[in-house]
């Protein structure tokens, strides 16, 4: 009937077209397109809030799906998506995030860093070698080496890249190598003489080398994106004020709540 009344088909063509039920969720948190995450208790007919469970979490789009979020990190943003599509106050989520940062914080800084893979490292080692060979040959020949291209590339292979010439330099034949294909974390560091801006080291490396632990690593900034970007992608759209969970110490904690 209401194909017949809205697209004036007949009444048996009208019959082609049904509807089915997929999803059901008593909660929501719908961030931009293709970008939401909804606590389903219904899936095609199927009760999912049986056994004292509340439903189960389709995630869609969302860092906590992504490769480049640490297990650790995706663990805490479905601990709170369950706590905001559950129903739990601000305040509270607040207060996990602050004691969430503060476990965070204690981590050594290489376990801060952020996961990729990385991948076509020969390639860019081969573009790498071209470019310093013609920095070289200009500054042989008095030419200006700023007319010199710098190949574009990744920053997680730019950070591969500085974890092997770091091994060589300090003549550490024991650290792996990495190659192409293979898993890293990604570290962010400070301002330092060798003019690295981050070094990536292999996930399966067993035993992290002295030199590579004493680097300057910046912890602010790894903090940053790790935490702080990933919680605003997910709890932003709910307009909380998450710089209340920001706070760098207990004293400041007191005084803001």
């Amino acid at each position: 009937g209401f194909m017949s009344r809205t697209f004036h088909t007949t009444l048996e063509l009208g019959a082609i077209i049904a509807a089915g039920r997929e999803m059901v969720g008593s909660a929501g948190l719908f961030i931009t397109k293709k970008r939401y995450a909804m606590l389903v208790f219904d899936n095609e007919g199927k009760r999912e809030d049986t056994d004292g469970k509340a439903g189960y979490i389709k995630a869609m789009g969302l860092d906590l799906k992504r490769s480049d979020t640490p297990p650790w990190m995706q663990a805490f943003l479905s601990e709170l998506l369950l706590k905001v599509l559950t129903g739990t106050d601000e305040e509270e989520i607040l207060k996990r995030i602050i004691e969430f940062r503060g476990e965070y914080r204690e981590k050594a800084s290489w376990q801060k860093g952020s996961p990729k893979r990385v991948n076509n490292l020969t390639n860019y080692r081969g573009k790498m070698a071209r470019y310093d060979k013609d920095r070289k040959r200009a500054q042989e020949t008095g030419k200006s080496v700023a007319e010199v291209k710098k190949p574009a590339m990744p920053g997680h292979v730019t950070a591969a890249l500085n974890w092997n010439k770091l091994r060589q330099i300090n003549s550490d034949n024991y650290a792996n190598e990495i190659t192409d294909g293979m898993k890293t974390v990604v570290c962010r560091l400070k301002d330092n003489p060798m003019g690295f801006t981050s070094v990536g080291y292999p996930t399966d490396e067993t035993r992290l080398p002295e030199w590579f632990k004493a680097l300057p690593f910046d912890d602010d900034h790894m903090e940053y994106t790790v935490v702080t970007k990933k919680l605003e992608n997910l709890l932003g759209v709910l307009k909380w004020d998450l710089d209340k969970a920001s706070a760098k110490n207990t004293f400041t904690d007191l005084f803001e709540w």
